[in-house]
């Protein structure tokens, strides 16, 4: 198995992690601060948090792009146990964890139990996306020798088209009053299937597949690239001053769009820089621990006075952030914290050109 890898993927996974911390802490200091009025500050976090919405999407590229580029044709044995064990433990564990922080004071035996059930069962709390994760894993196993033999060409038109379609049907097609918990479904419980990123995986499966000529590919086209973003993040920040997609999620069906964009142009930037900062290597390395730990930060950390919505939102990411890492750190040191909080990766800036030999891709 080839152990190459590219520095870019150490951009994409720290840019990533720090776009959904991000988003989850403009959340937070618009939920304290507003009043109700939309104030330039208001619309200011907005235009930032509508950048960010690539990174969920951009982290399921990343865990196909990995598993295509070390095995393109076939897994190896133990594949799959190896990985759900450093992602289905943390997650289980964390699940429990964030049961106290979501009931607060309010917690009976009886409360715990369902939420903690809800957590594990149907992904109802932030590490929801690992359920995902899983979800790729098992159709990399089967998937591969069938896109080998597809045309890119067909396969990505066509994965991208039902994408759209499936996130199109969710966001203008109302609950559907004879499914069985319709509401939910159609609040948060359609973001678990494969289907609603099933783009990302191809993409991944493609680009990492063939990476040498996707870098050439980016190379001969770096305007268009760079066109292509600026384009995509106007639609996804016109679409929703017009009303037509006026919420902001990474589920939106034009989000595929923005996040290929972005992924793009990551990717060309960072193809020009021949070493990562040791700051995109250590946020890289600790992004699966960030994911998970992040938002207990954020359900605790209070204002100081005289902040405002921007600066609660600058200190609520750089707390979060900082907190994640010296958690981690620390529950790493005993013999089963990585099954706790996730493993860290030990990659260094002059190890940059080697896939981690490491179970989880996220």
């Amino acid at each position: 198995m080839k152990k190459k890898l590219v520095n870019e993927i150490f951009w994409l996974r720290a840019l990533a992690c720090l776009a959904v911390v991000t988003i989850h802490s403009i959340q937070k200091g618009i939920d304290y601060y507003f009043t109700g009025e939309n104030t330039p500050m208001v619309y200011f976090l907005h235009l930032f948090y509508a950048a960010a919405l690539f990174g969920t999407p951009s982290f399921v590229f990343i865990s196909e792009f990995l598993l295509a580029k070390a095995y393109p044709s076939g897994v190896p044995k133990g594949f799959l146990k190896k990985r759900v064990k450093f992602l289905l433990t943390p997650f289980i564990f964390m699940g429990i964890i964030y049961t106290f922080f979501e009931l607060g004071a309010s917690i009976t035996l009886k409360s715990f139990i369902i939420e903690s059930l809800k957590n594990i069962l149907i992904g109802d709390y932030v590490a929801w996306f690992i359920l995902l994760i899983l979800q790729f894993y098992l159709l990399h196993m089967f998937v591969p020798k069938y896109l080998e033999k597809a045309s890119p060409k067909v396969i990505l038109p066509v994965s991208l088209i039902v994408n759209v379609l499936y996130l199109s049907f969710f966001k203008f097609v109302q609950p559907i009053q004879a499914i069985p918990f319709h509401d939910y479904i159609w609040e948060r419980g359609y973001w678990l299937l494969a289907i609603g990123w099933i783009f990302y995986f191809t993409l991944g499966y493609y680009i990492g597949k063939d990476f040498e000529a996707f870098k050439l590919w980016l190379n001969r086209n770096g305007k268009i690239i760079l066109l292509f973003a600026v384009v995509a993040y106007c639609m996804v920040v016109g679409l929703k001053l017009v009303g037509i997609l006026p919420d902001s999620s990474s589920k939106r069906p034009d989000i595929p769009i923005y996040t290929t964009a972005i992924i793009c142009l990551i990717f060309y930037l960072t193809g020009k820089i021949k070493l990562a900062p040791s700051f995109i290597v250590l946020i890289s390395n600790y992004s699966f621990n960030i994911y998970l730990l992040h938002m207990m930060f954020l359900y605790t950390i209070k204002p100081l006075p005289h902040m405002n919505m921007i600066t609660y939102t600058l200190y609520l990411l750089i707390l979060s952030i900082t907190g994640s890492i010296i958690l981690a750190t620390v529950i790493n040191k005993l013999p089963f914290g990585k099954y706790l909080v996730g493993n860290i990766l030990k990659i260094g800036r002059k190890q940059n050109n080697r896939t981690p030999n490491h179970p989880k891709a996220v």
